[in-house]
C-alpha cells in the first residue's frame, strides 16, 4: 500500500529528533553584537516533540557565556502541532533550563531563560539555544525567524494559468503570468505581478512578518476596512534568495480568499494558519 509522504512525516512528531548543521553557526546578543553568545562547527538543529520549527543545539564548550541552571522541566504533554518558533522556554520534552549568569553567579535580572539542556543521551552535552533571543549567522549569513529547515524546500516556477483572485465579489487580482510557489508543509501560493493588482480595493497594512527563506513581508488590508479582508496580502521586496523570484509580486491568502483557476473556483484549503475551522 502506497504511504503519504505527509502521513510518514507526521509519525514522528512525537519525538525528539535532531539532524547536524553543516556550517558554522554564530550567534550574537543583540543589545551588543560585539558579545559572541557562540560558534560552532558541530551544532544540530533540534526538534521538540510536536514542534514544526528546529532551534539550534550548540556542545556546551562552544558557548562563550556563563551560565547557571534553573529549575529542571519534565516536558509538557502534547498531541497536536506546533507550527511556531515562540515561546522557547515551553518545553515539550524534559530537562533542565539555564540563564545567564550573573558576577554573582545567579541569573541576570530582567531574562529568560534562553538555554535549555535536555535529558537525552543522543544530545548528551548539547544546549539548546532560543533563536528569538540573538542575532544569528551561518557562516557569514545573517539568519531570519527561524533556522533553515534541511527538510523544507521553496520552489517557483512562472505560470500562463489564468488567476483570479476576489474575495467577497472583489476583485483583487487577475493575472495571466503569476508565479507559483511551492512551500513544504504549505499549499501552492500565487504570486502575482503589481500591475495585475487591483490597488483601489487595498491599503497598506502595518504588519510585517519574516520568513527564513524568503525574508521580510509587508501586507495589504482591504481599503474598505472589513475585518475579513486585514493583512489579506502580502509581497517581499528585498528577499532572500528563496523568494528572488516573487520579488516585488503580491500573494494572497489562499485560505481567506476566491481563488480561481483557468476558470474552475477552487477550494479553501486547510494549512498551519488557518486549520480547519479558522477563516
Amino acid at each position: 500500500m502506497a504511504t503519504s509522504w505527509v502521513d510518514r512525516w507526521q509519525l514522528d512528531l512525537d519525538r525528539l529528533r535532531w539532524y547536524p548543521a553543516a556550517q558554522e553557526i554564530r550567534a550574537v546578543r543583540r543589545e551588543d553584537p560585539t558579545t559572541l553568545v557562540l560558534r560552532s562547527i558541530t551544532a544540530r538543529l533540534v526538534w521538540e516533540p510536536w514542534r514544526l520549527l528546529p532551534v539550534y543545539a550548540v556542545p556546551a564548550a562552544d558557548l562563550r557565556v556563563p551560565l547557571v541552571e534553573g529549575e529542571h522541566q519534565e516536558g509538557q504533554v502534547r498531541h497536536g502541532l506546533i507550527p511556531h518558533p515562540l515561546h522557547f522556554e515551553r518545553h515539550t520534552c524534559a530537562g533542565t533550563e539555564l540563564w545567564f549568569a550573573g558576577p554573582d553567579g545567579v541569573p541576570e535580572p530582567s531574562t529568560s531563560a534562553t538555554f535549555f539542556r535536555p535529558d537525552d543521551e543522543d544530545l548528551a552535552g548539547h544546549v539548546l539555544v532560543d533563536f528569538q533571543a540573538y542575532d544569528w549567522f551561518a557562516e557569514d549569513q545573517p539568519l531570519a525567524a527561524h533556522p533553515r529547515d534541511p527538510f523544507k524546500r521553496v520552489d517557483v516556477v512562472p505560470s500562463s494559468r489564468h488567476v483570479v483572485v476576489s474575495l467577497g465579489g472583489l476583485l483583487l487580482a487577475d493575472s495571466s503570468r503569476a508565479m507559483a510557489l511551492t512551500e513544504t508543509y504549505l499549499p501552492l501560493r500565487w504570486y502575482v505581478p503589481r500591475e495585475d493588482v487591483q490597488w483601489d480595493a487595498l491599503t497598506p497594512s502595518t504588519t510585517t512578518s519574516d520568513c527564513a527563506y524568503k525574508g521580510h513581508a509587508r501586507y495589504w488590508s482591504l481599503a474598505s476596512g472589513d475585518p475579513d479582508g486585514a493583512d489579506i496580502g502580502w509581497s517581499y521586496e528585498a528577499p532572500l534568495s528563496d523568494g528572488e523570484k516573487v520579488r516585488g509580486y503580491v500573494a494572497f491568502w489562499c485560505e481567506r480568499t476566491d481563488l480561481t483557476l483557468d476558470g474552475t473556483q477552487m477550494p479553501r484549503p486547510e494549512s498551519l494558519f488557518f486549520p480547519r475551522g479558522r477563516r
